[in-house]
């Protein structure tokens, strides 16, 4: 007769699956409740006398397994099920791990922000940006206007959300915009920088994104290291 007692099933809860996100930050009492909570716990000492943690972990293969003394295969099994579950996760975090988030530079001062939104009676709701390890994620949002006035969230926005794979982008450009003569002058604005993001892939051929002036290199290194360790990462 079939008993829920002699069939094994992985122990874990809400709070165990919501701290693997940081499993790479655990040590070896910890890496060992991982394991213990899914039937093996009788090899945390053989972990602890190893020093692996849970940087190591997804480094460990089956020959390492039965090094450390680990001779049953079963339980090696559920072993490198677990730890592909811990590599899967690496994984996943490594994809949506934020590396800089920015968002639109509207305006070229303060002096104008209060004025072309009537002193925030007419917010801005600036176009968003996001690079993580391989992906540039840019939403641009097109308020309504009314003449040169975006009209913000008085009267809605629509917008356009572009995933960009870093490993199919092709050129990263930066252009100066100098702030209006009388803005210069009367509000010490400093001008924004204009960074076109150029892939065959995506429609249109390029992706824009006003940002303040000097972040426009900045912020293009950071694409660029990440195109290249994505297109590194593609060829393997």
């Amino acid at each position: 007769m079939f008993s829920p007692s002699n069939y094994y099933r992985p122990m874990s809860d809400n709070k165990d699956e919501e701290n693997l996100a940081n499993f790479t930050q655990w040590d070896e009492k910890q890496l060992g409740l991982f394991f213990r909570r899914r039937g093996l716990g009788s090899y945390e000492q053989i972990l602890l006398d190893h020093k692996i943690t849970g940087h190591l972990a997804p480094l460990l293969q089956d020959q390492d397994l039965k090094d450390m003394g680990i001779t049953i295969v079963g339980d090696r099994l559920l072993f490198q099920r677990s730890l592909k579950e811990l590599a899967r996760r690496e994984r996943f975090h490594k994809r949506i791990e934020s590396i800089w988030e920015g968002e639109e530079r509207v305006f070229f001062s303060t002096c104008g922000q209060r004025f072309w939104t009537l002193f925030g009676f007419c917010p801005v709701d600036p176009s968003t940006y996001k690079l993580t390890t391989n992906h540039l994620k840019v939403k641009q949002v097109r308020p309504y206007r009314c003449g040169p006035v975006r009209m913000g969230y008085c009267c809605g926005a629509s917008y356009t959300s572009n995933n960009i794979d870093l490993s199919k982008v092709d050129d990263v450009d930066v252009t100066g915009v100098p702030a209006p003569c009388v803005a210069r002058v009367c509000c010490c604005a400093r001008g924004k920088e204009l960074l076109e993001v150029e892939s065959r892939f995506e429609k249109g051929g390029k992706v824009t994104m006003s940002l303040e002036k000097g972040q426009g290199e900045i912020v293009a290194n950071l694409i660029l290291n990440q195109v290249e360790e994505s297109q590194k990462m593609e060829r393997s």
